[in-house]
């Protein structure tokens, strides 16, 4: 039915090409706005103004329009021509201009997009978070580090409130990043919200970027178009552990396995004293 409606609605002739994370995604040509639509058709209403409100002033080129449909929530970008990256071997030039790129999207739209900032605790966002495992495989691990992690909780809600804060990207990594005439750009900006720019490296550092120089050569990069102040060890582990969190949950509510055991491992590493990432 809503394709239907949204067929109707940009006289367009709309495909679905694929399903990610039950996020629908159509493409087809449009006689309303006359150039082909990709549509992002969203379950979750903070999801979608994210992108909605993101893509507005990060792309205002390519950002054509929002629609309300029931309970289904549509952002319609124009659609392009877009070469994936994640298949190239890093090397220090790539790391180095990703993390330009990540410090001028941090530089750019912060304070200029309304996205979700969360001003509990860092302790109280961390034991929410443990609790909405319950039931789960994930929450026995889930609470021993929150034991673990209990006796520093003061001095890192103290740090994690006096560090300055960015809109993240919210789930940066070399598969939202892609080649458009010519040049990388960013994709996927549903899951963006306020926090510090060290939260928007942990996944690409723990997964994709291992090697000691290539994450200093991504911080130099990013450190040309954005501060960046490295988190004390104790900060970093909190971190890890909140990344861990969001994972677990969505591995819980969406089948397919895109993070496989990345948030097991990352409360075993925390769990073995390990959980600071090496720059």
């Amino acid at each position: 039915m809503l394709v239907d409606f949204l067929n109707d609605y940009y006289q367009a002739n709309l495909k679905s090409i694929h399903d990610v994370a039950g996020n629908q995604h159509l493409v087809g040509n449009s006689k309303v706005f006359h150039k082909p639509l990709f549509v992002k058709i969203f379950k979750e209403k903070a999801m979608f103004y994210a992108e909605q409100h993101v893509n507005q002033f990060y792309y205002p080129d390519i950002y054509l329009d929002s629609v309300i449909f029931e309970d289904k929530y549509v952002v319609t970008l124009r659609d392009r021509n877009l070469k994936d990256v994640d298949n190239r071997k890093m090397t220090p030039e790539m790391a180095y201009e990703y993390g330009k790129l990540l410090g001028s999207f941090h530089r750019k739209v912060t304070g200029n997009v309304s996205v979700e900032d969360n001003r509990q605790p860092l302790s109280q966002l961390l034991t929410q978070k443990v609790e909405q495992l319950q039931g789960s495989l994930y929450y026995e691990n889930a609470q021993k580090v929150l034991e673990l992690l209990k006796s520093d909780f003061d001095k890192d809600n103290l740090e994690y409130e006096q560090l300055p804060k960015v809109v993240l990207h919210g789930d940066f990594s070399v598969r939202n990043i892609m080649e458009f005439e010519g040049k990388n750009i960013l994709i996927d900006f549903e899951r963006s919200h306020v926090g510090t720019s060290y939260q928007d490296f942990i996944k690409f550092f723990y997964n994709e970027v291992r090697d000691v120089k290539l994450r200093n050569e991504f911080l130099k990069g990013y450190e040309q178009e954005h501060p960046f102040e490295i988190p004390s060890n104790d900060l970093q582990r909190c971190l890890l552990f909140l990344c861990a969190l969001d994972i677990s949950q969505y591995n819980i509510t969406h089948s397919g396995g895109k993070f496989g055991d990345m948030a097991s491992n990352m409360i075993a590493t925390i769990k073995d004293g390990d959980a600071v990432l090496k720059l």
